[in-house]
């Protein structure tokens, strides 16, 4: 057998729209609030320092970070040191799930910039060719995209098997604060139990009431390290009524407690007064 053969096919599109690609400089310091677009939006930030708050999750960056946003989230923040200066692209795709909390924020290197540099001005470039325009925007996307993927989501598929179970997840991940079961997941695919386990066992790797309480466990690691919520908020805000129910879990997860992870988390002593 030709060692092709084993290779498979890459099917499904993973960025479905570009919707906007711009830079954008604010030369203030000072409170700033806002909302990020629907579904996902990358900043690339060239100059300045920010502390802004989303999501629950207080972070600080500057030139050479990249921040992940996703689904209509409500910021706030400071511009610490002006100008501000960033790259900033909203895409959507469905199959394409978000960063856990605590890695919305993350270095970049030169390439990763010069790339929304690139970005920019082929969407800025209405003298290409239409379909040129399109699939070098495209291109250069999803190459950023890649450059700034999480490490657990590297291992992931997204091909005709999975791509409804990226769908429904995306819709879980905005429901995190409520119970939810089988019937209720199989209910938001308007498919079957089984379709809904072997789809979520393909682009996992685990069942779907696994790969909830993964989620529901990943956002909650990024409030316990990066925010001042209270345990008791952040285990409502992943539907445990119990406390201790949430640290037990917790713990067997992650291999400390929330408390504990807070303590050793990166945001830790700056926010101690």
């Amino acid at each position: 057998m030709n060692h092709l053969d084993s290779i498979p096919p890459l099917h499904g599109a993973v960025i479905t729209d570009v919707v906007l690609v711009d830079r954008i400089e604010r030369r203030s310091t000072g409170a700033f609030r806002s909302e990020s677009l629907p579904g996902h939006l990358l900043h690339v930030v060239v100059a300045g320092e920010v502390r802004q708050q989303s999501g629950g999750v207080i972070q600080d960056f500057g030139a050479g970070h990249a921040i992940w946003y996703w689904e209509n989230e409500p910021v706030q923040g400071t511009v610490l040191k002006a100008p501000w200066v960033f790259f900033t692209v909203n895409f959507l795709a469905p199959t394409l799930p978000p960063p856990p909390l605590d890695q919305r924020v993350r270095k970049v290197g030169a390439p990763t910039v010069r790339r929304m540099e690139e970005l920019l001005s082929a969407w800025r470039d209405a003298g290409q060719a239409p379909m040129v325009r399109h699939l070098r925007a495209q291109a250069l996307l999803l190459q950023i995209v890649a450059d700034l993927l999480p490490a657990e989501a590297r291992t992931q598929r997204i091909d005709r098997s999975t791509s409804m179970w990226w769908k429904v997840e995306s819709k879980l991940r905005s429901h995190l604060a409520e119970p939810i079961d089988l019937t209720k997941i199989s209910r938001l695919a308007a498919c079957s139990q089984s379709r809904i386990i072997r789809a979520c066992h393909l682009a996992t790797g685990m069942p779907p009431m696994k790969r909830l309480k993964q989620l529901r466990l990943g956002y909650a690691r990024g409030l316990v390290q990066l925010s001042d919520l209270s345990m008791s908020e952040i285990a409502f805000r992943i539907a445990y009524s119990r406390v201790h129910e949430f640290s037990r879990d917790y713990r067997k997860h992650f291999g400390l407690t929330p408390t504990q992870d807070r303590r050793q988390g990166p945001d830790y002593h700056r926010r101690q007064p």
